[in-house]
């Protein structure tokens, strides 16, 4: 997968808009003077945009240049131009993908859906309007009515989430800023756990207020597991006393060397149903690379627990695209997900990012081009889909090979109403914790009001009162009608 870095010289407003399109096609906007891929000019006179770019791989620079006229739908054509041009640069042909670009590719499918389209022409219109292969809008329509009614009606209902970025160790291919356990003392432990227990219970106090009911709830991170029980134990303990009433719990337990017996039990009995054991892959020899820490065997041994607590879902999540990793690694992946039978699998593609460790590693050389992590991808949807799996939502990101998507499968009777509601943002959703995003839905139903916690412990827990403070002004407009 190559990653390359572009220039751009233009008008500030359309900045971000590009980038946006090229991190889409694998470039990154940086000051590196060398290895420049890609150069973007825009020039704004009387209401016209003057287009020009300039592609480059080691032979003659690739230049194509256009006028837009008139104001009306000029973004949409500089993002339309761009992705043509690379498309006829790079040789690839159109993407499956059109020019969608955004991370969240059935949101729009949803705003197809309000206009009162049905499914064939809501397809229709992903082909006619963004170019988007047949497959891939069936896939797509076929997805977003499947969570139709997960994001229809909510009302007060929402979403809580729970950040705890602390990590046993750093993953090679991880860009989250997680702090390392081994670096912490009890005090900041402490601290830690006592700023997280004020958050939630602003948050139970919001929802007594303003009569909200959350329905889902996601500790996520880093690795919640990793925690020492003691810190983690009165946070999962808080939750089930201030929210008694949602519908399903998860928790990130993604490294099986921090998910220990005692440590699963404790989570189950606060009330926890869904787990993540991830193992991203299924081959000693890659996860060594990785920096896993953790063995294949740990792996089966954690799901064995799982099973024996009783956890309701068990998710497991798959990178494809791994330094190193060929077909049959994730051939053997599927058939070990084929005898386990989890009632959840995502199936990511690796997306190589600045913050990284890989990105500057002498193992990113080993990354498998883009074909080959597409065929992993294709041979994931078929063993899935073939052993009743069904796809039940996505996302993209940036710097991700060939634009491919992260999806979500669960076996029917097993979706996760947490990871469509997040996705699709249809209705409000509360985080407390460390890089949190709580996410209110203002009174027109499409406009998103946020507040952001720091993403460093110690920031964050400098700034709660503050962020705390904004979270309830926002709440007190949107729920309380004040103004």
């Amino acid at each position: 997968m190559s990653v390359q870095t572009y220039t751009y010289d233009g008008p500030e407003e359309l900045h971000a808009l590009v980038g946006q399109v090229m991190a889409s096609l694998g470039y990154v906007g940086g000051r590196e003077v060398t290895c420049v891929g890609a150069a973007v000019v825009v020039r704004a006179a009387g209401g016209h945009l003057a287009l020009r770019c300039t592609f480059r791989d080691g032979g003659a620079p690739w230049v194509s240049e256009a006028v837009l006229l008139g104001t009306k739908r000029q973004r949409e054509a500089v993002k339309d131009c761009l992705i043509h041009w690379y498309d006829r640069f790079s040789g690839r042909g159109p993407s499956p993908w059109g020019t969608l670009i955004g991370v969240r590719p059935t949101k729009l499918v949803h705003h197809l859906f309000d206009q009162g389209l049905d499914d064939r022409s809501a397809a229709k219109t992903l082909e006619g309007t963004y170019h988007v292969a047949p497959e891939t809008a069936r896939r797509l329509v076929a997805m977003a009515r499947l969570q139709r009614p997960y994001v229809t009606d909510r009302g007060r209902k929402l979403a809580l989430y729970v950040g705890i970025p602390y990590c046993a160790s750093h993953c090679l291919y991880c860009s989250f800023p997680s702090r390392l356990i081994g670096r912490e003392g009890e005090g900041g432990f402490k601290a830690f756990r006592d700023a997280v227990l004020a958050d939630l219970d602003d948050l139970k106090d919001l929802c007594r207020t303003y009569d909200l009911d959350v329905t889902s709830l996601y500790v996520g991170g880093g690795t919640p597991t990793c925690l020492p029980q003691a810190i983690l134990q009165p946070i999962l303990e808080r939750l089930a006393g201030n929210f008694p009433h949602v519908r399903e719990w998860t928790v990130e337990a993604g490294r099986p060397d921090t998910a220990k017996p005692e440590m699963l039990a404790m989570l189950r009995a606060c009330g926890v149903d869904r787990i993540s054991v991830n193992p991203q892959t299924m081959q000693q020899r890659l996860l060594d690379a990785l920096g896993r820490r953790h063995s294949v065997a740990d792996i089966y041994t954690m799901y064995e627990n799982c099973r024996k607590l009783g956890f309701s879902v068990v998710n497991m999540d798959f990178i494809a695209g791994l330094p190193g990793q060929t077909l049959a690694d994730m051939q053997e992946n599927m058939e070990i997900v084929c005898k386990l039978h989890p009632e959840n699998v995502t199936i990511h593609t690796l997306a190589l990012k600045k913050r990284a460790p890989l990105f500057h590693h002498v193992l990113r050389a080993a990354v498998p081009p883009a074909e080959e992590t597409g065929r992993m991808v294709r041979l994931c949807r078929t063993v899935l889909t073939a052993k009743g799996y069904l796809p039940y939502y996505m996302y993209r990101q940036k710097y991700m090979a060939a634009s491919f998507a992260n999806t979500g499968y669960a076996l029917p009777g097993s979706i996760s109403a947490y990871n469509i509601e997040m996705m699709e943002e249809r209705q409000s959703v509360l985080a407390a914790g460390p890089g949190g995003a709580t996410k209110f839905l203002a009174r027109d139903g499409h406009t998103l009001e946020k507040v952001y916690m720091p993403k460093d412990v110690d920031a964050y827990i400098e700034a709660l009162p503050e962020k705390m403070a904004q979270r309830r002004r926002l709440c007190a407009i949107i729920y309380g009608g004040e103004i």
